[in-house]
């Protein structure tokens, strides 16, 4: 599963994008990683049986992806959250998310756990896009953000 995230250049994935029904996620934000530059690290950390114990009311809409598909849409999601869940030694672990992307990346990735999809949670459909799309609207960040108005 890390490999799969590293090797895809993922900032996380969920063992059910594998095939794999078990509940554990891997997060990994490498500053080298050419898709994530400018976020803030976060180690190579895996979390069996993750669980959002508490998440901020102050929500942030954010682009996000899915290494499952090539779409891209903004995502309403809280800021902040706790996460706990087991080490991969079986040790219990407690994350308290105050970076925004890293709080988003675990929301996204325990919802694979649950069954819901990114896309379930998009507000403005119109902001569906196909990732090739996407990135040619993204480099003109005025039109898009005017398109979205």
């Amino acid at each position: 599963l890390a490999k799969t995230c590293v090797k895809n250049s993922g900032a996380g994935i969920a063992a059910p994008q594998v095939g794999k029904n078990k509940r554990v996620i891997v997060v990994h934000v490498d500053p080298k990683n050419p898709r994530y530059p400018n976020k803030k690290p976060f180690p190579l950390t895996i979390v069996v049986n993750p669980k959002v114990v508490k998440k901020s009311k102050i929500t942030k809409e954010d682009w996000e992806g899915d290494l499952s598909v090539g779409i891209r849409a903004l995502v309403p999601r809280s800021k902040t959250c706790i996460v706990t869940g087991l080490d991969r030694l079986g040790k219990p672990v407690t994350y308290r998310l105050d970076y925004g992307f890293h709080a988003r990346v675990f929301q996204h990735e325990i919802d694979h756990l649950n069954g819901i999809f990114f896309i379930d949670r998009v507000k403005r459909k119109e902001t569906l896009s196909e990732l090739k799309e996407w990135k040619r609207y993204w480099k003109n960040k005025k039109m898009l953000r005017s398109r979205l108005k």
